[in-house]
């Protein structure tokens, strides 16, 4: 889009919609309000981070994927929260999937999420590269369909990590992970703390 390099979070807010940032701010309280001030670059370990990426039929080319977290340090008992806006930036329409709504032919995209079943995939990486969330389980997902992204518009949605392991109510050890979205294509470094 020949674009400069984005600095900060004050750049990455003015780039997208009022109710992307909006939506954003909102899921992530403070914490959203002292990143934005910061200014932080990119290159460091911040709680957002904004870039090109391909959403299901939508090309990375012409697609900004934003996704913000509410922390990097999860103390006993904290949840890690995901939070991620998507705009297509092309003069088409796109498809991604989406979950059905119950009664109303068609998807829904108004609650849209993150996670095995989600529409943005992410994973928790543990020592020795190891998939501590979702883990390698078989997960049943709930009917989705296509649903069409139209040109300058935007979704938005959630998902959250309570430092369990799958299927378990045993919290992981203290340690670094690392929250991995879409493949690899943005992480962040995160510290899971000591009881």
């Amino acid at each position: 889009m020949g674009r400069a390099p984005l600095k900060g979070w004050t750049a990455a807010v003015a780039l997208v919609s009022a109710t992307m940032a909006t939506t954003i701010a909102c899921a992530l309280g403070a914490a959203a309000s002292e990143a934005v001030s910061s200014g932080n670059d990119v290159a460091h370990p911040t709680l957002a981070r904004l870039g090109h990426a391909a959403f299901w039929g939508c090309p990375s080319k012409t697609t900004e994927l934003f996704v913000a977290v509410n922390t990097l340090t999860l103390h006993p008992g904290a949840t890690l929260h995901i939070s991620f806006a998507v705009r297509n930036g092309g003069a088409e329409a796109c498809t991604y999937t989406a979950p059905f709504a119950g009664g109303v032919p068609g998807p829904t995209t108004t609650s849209l999420q993150a996670g095995p079943c989600g529409s943005v995939d992410y994973e928790i990486i543990g020592a020795n590269h190891r998939n501590v969330w979702p883990g390698p389980r078989v997960v049943n997902c709930p009917a989705l369909g296509p649903a069409k992204l139209a040109p300058g518009a935007d979704v938005s949605g959630s998902g959250a990590w309570n430092q369990t392991e799958p299927d378990s109510s045993k919290r992981v050890p203290a340690g670094s992970y690392t929250l991995v979205v879409e493949h690899s294509r943005f992480s962040f470094p995160l510290h899971v703390l000591r009881s």
